[in-house]
């Protein structure tokens, strides 16, 4: 019994089949579309698989960063990298001459027992010759001769000197410590006398002989400070501070080490108050 198909054509079986039913649905269409979709499946799966195959080929071509060249010669093949030229290693030449007069120079290690297998060369020895390994005669060089470093025993410590301490500028010194002491113009009796001239007898109540020691520093510009008077006077002690103060001439500064410095003074002061 032959084929329907072959009878009729693919199309007119369709058409047989779905006669007088909804053509509109999926059945239909798929069966009519088939072919086609079969075909398109096939020409997928044979260009998805020609690919596969042809992107290693392409990864490799790529991938080569070295050419290397095959020499085309009788007996075992050969390959050489182009990219790593061939580099001669120089010859180190020799440092001393081979005609020239050369002096072995021992040197000896520290034991406690010690054999001395080499004489050390003279300095007659080593006038024109080169250090060497074996002492031989030969011309006269002008090679310089470098004695060798002994690393052996401890290690040299150098100490540093302490540092001073900085000088204060403003340090007070005694009178008996300075190399010239502070002085007044005409001495000190002509400082008392401006004292005295300018002292006021009529400030102060009790008469009769009172004393005090005035007390102050020469400062390097030969002015004076810290001022105090002591006695047991009050009025006398303050008549006397007044009149110190009301000397404006200025005194010459002591003198340390050729630099002016600061210097205290001490002066007694007695006065008959009638």
């Amino acid at each position: 019994m032959k084929n329907l198909s072959t009878l009729f054509g693919k199309d007119n079986l369709d058409e047989i089949v779905f006669a007088n039913r909804n053509k509109a649905y999926g059945a239909y269409v798929l069966r009519n579309e088939y072919s086609n979709q079969l075909t398109k499946a096939l020409f997928v799966g044979v260009a998805f698989f020609a690919s596969l195959s042809v992107i290693p080929l392409i990864i490799s071509a790529f991938s080569s960063d070295k050419i290397i060249e095959v020499i085309n010669t009788p007996g075992p093949v050969v390959l050489d990298d182009v990219d790593t030229p061939d580099i001669t290693k120089p010859t180190p030449a020799s440092t001393v001459p081979q005609d020239v007069k050369t002096v072995t120079n021992p040197i000896y290690t520290p034991v406690r027992n010690l054999k001395k297998d080499k004489p050390i060369p003279t300095v007659d020895d080593l006038k024109g010759a080169a250090i060497g390994e074996e002492t031989k005669t030969g011309k006269e060089t002008t090679i310089s001769y470098v004695p060798p470093v002994v690393t052996s025993g401890p290690p040299a410590v150098i100490s540093t000197p302490p540092a001073q301490p900085a000088e204060d500028p403003n340090k007070l010194i005694n009178q008996n410590e300075a190399d010239v002491a502070a002085d007044f113009k005409g001495g000190i009796n002509a400082f008392r006398e401006k004292v005295a001239q300018s002292f006021d007898t009529e400030s102060v109540e009790n008469g009769g002989m009172i004393s005090a020691v005035i007390t102050f520093v020469v400062e390097k510009d030969g002015s004076i400070s810290n001022l105090k008077i002591n006695g047991s006077n009050s009025d006398f002690n303050s008549e006397a501070e007044r009149a110190v103060k009301s000397v404006k001439a200025k005194w010459t500064p002591a003198q340390l080490k050729g630099k002016a410095v600061r210097s205290s003074f001490r002066m007694p002061i007695s006065m008959k108050i009638e």
